[in-house]
């Protein structure tokens, strides 16, 4: 069973700003996670239970509902910035 993804309005922003060729990268990355959400890297800290792809020089930080079937993405961005809360 493939997920759905939600993107958060902060998440959907960084995505519209992007390069069309940034945003089809990211796009492509997200739509393999659909399929294997967990094979990401699991993050821990303040961020634990979160998950991140990595796109060249730009993360994409996401949680997994296991229940619902969703991947909601939180954060889009370079990597020194999308992990800040």
């Amino acid at each position: 069973m493939m997920y759905k993804v939600l993107l958060s309005k902060d998440a959907a922003k960084a995505l519209e700003r992007m390069t069309p060729g940034a945003r089809a990268r990211i796009i492509t990355a997200l739509e393999r996670a659909r399929a294997e959400p967990f094979r990401a890297k699991r993050l821990r800290g303040e961020l634990e239970g979160l998950f991140s792809l990595r796109i060249g020089q730009l993360r994409v930080v996401y949680e997994v509902d296991r229940e619902e079937k969703v991947i909601v993405v939180h954060g889009i961005g370079p990597r020194g910035d999308v992990y800040k809360k």
